[in-house]
């Protein structure tokens, strides 16, 4: 059993070491989000009965900073007030307009994104969801970076988490260790993760990669605008994945309001994981496993697994500490052992769960 859980920690250390020196790496590949040319750009945000979180997000959008810009908000067949908030709103403002979604089909989302990236009027695009709020300069961050690459790039951005209480703060925690991982992996020319609500690239981009139609589960996975679209791009070489990690574009957005509506949630975004290239499961499967197993590793070896536990939290806090100053999370730090005694229950029962049993619906 000590062999076990040795390798487990030794697997922790290891992996510390790659987060720290991809962290690094990444850094250094991060665009800069400031500068005098900017790029005109299209937002576009799909919408499915989203009427009492949607007024936020056309305030913020109505208050970007960026001199030239588009907003695309597509009505993905909602049954609720959407369609109508998203028309009264675009109806004075010329640089909006609302796409009605009167085809429905699955991947929902998907098939929705699909007709307002096709009704975009500039190349250079932006992706937010309804729920969230971004600042002021988001667009014209996500601009200036654009500007500063020399080639085509995807940007991948954080979208933090807003809220209290235990749902509130794991969620945050959880949002901050995948961001580590996301930008980690860009660092080693290895990107797998993206969120969808800020994420950034080139419309040729898209239609380089067949939009959300290439291999890997495109179709078929719910999930996946982000991250099975960030993977096709790089397995087929066609453009830059670079992390953003300036605060101005950070886009926030509510944590979930249920345990129920995040274990949804998190169903639903493990799901995609069916179709990640087998080598990003093995990583994970790897990383993930031996984290469960340092937690377990006191009830069996005593004293000297609690040593090993010690030791490999140290190991994980490591990465963790430069991400949580970036994204200003590091009060999420305090407690940072309970953070991540609930991030291993949930890779022991979600996790498998959403790989195996995925939600059927959104």
């Amino acid at each position: 059993m000590l062999v076990l859980f040795g390798g487990a920690l030794a697997v922790l250390l290891l992996y510390a070491l790659v987060l720290v020196w991809g962290w690094r790496r990444a850094q250094r590949q991060a665009p800069p989000s400031n500068g005098d040319h900017l790029p005109p750009i299209t937002v576009v945000v799909a919408a499915r009965n989203e009427a009492d979180e949607l007024p936020a997000l056309l305030t913020a959008l109505s208050q970007q900073s960026h001199p030239s810009y588009e907003v695309v908000i597509v009505d993905d067949d909602s049954t609720d007030a959407t369609a109508t908030l998203a028309a009264d709103w675009a109806a004075g403002r010329s640089y909006a307009r609302v796409v009605v979604v009167d085809d429905p089909s699955p991947p929902r989302k998907k098939h929705a994104l699909t007709q307002g990236i096709a009704a975009a009027e500039h190349p250079l695009l932006a992706f937010t969801d309804a729920d969230c709020t971004p600042p002021p300069d988001w667009l014209s961050g996500l601009a200036a970076a654009h500007a500063a690459t020399d080639d085509d790039s995807v940007l991948v951005g954080y979208s933090p988490l807003r809220g209290s209480g235990l749902l509130g703060w794991f969620s945050r925690y959880e949002t901050l260790v995948h961001a580590l991982y996301t930008v980690a992996a860009i660092g080693w020319d290895r990107p797998y993760m993206a969120v969808g609500r800020n994420l950034s690239y080139p419309r040729s981009v898209f239609d380089a990669v067949d939009g959300f139609s290439h291999d890997g589960g495109g179709q078929e996975s719910m999930s996946g605008d982000d991250d099975l679209f960030v993977q096709a791009v790089h397995r087929q070489n066609c453009a830059t994945v670079r992390p953003l990690l300036d605060k101005k574009t950070f886009v926030p957005t509510d944590a979930p309001e249920s345990w129920r509506v995040w274990w949804r949630a998190r169903r639903r975004h493990v799901s995609a994981g069916r179709y990640y290239p087998w080598t990003v499961g093995v990583h994970l499967t790897l990383l993930h496993v031996s984290l469960v197993l340092l937690w377990i590793a006191p009830l069996v070896l005593g004293k000297l697994g609690a040593g090993l536990l010690a030791t490999g939290l140290l190991a994980r806090h490591a990465p963790l500490g430069p991400a949580a100053e970036t994204f200003d999370e590091l009060d999420l730090l305090a407690v940072f052992p309970a953070w991540e005694f609930g991030y291993a229950l949930y890779q022991a029962t979600v996790v498998p769960l959403g790989f195996f049993r995925p939600p059927k619906q959104w």
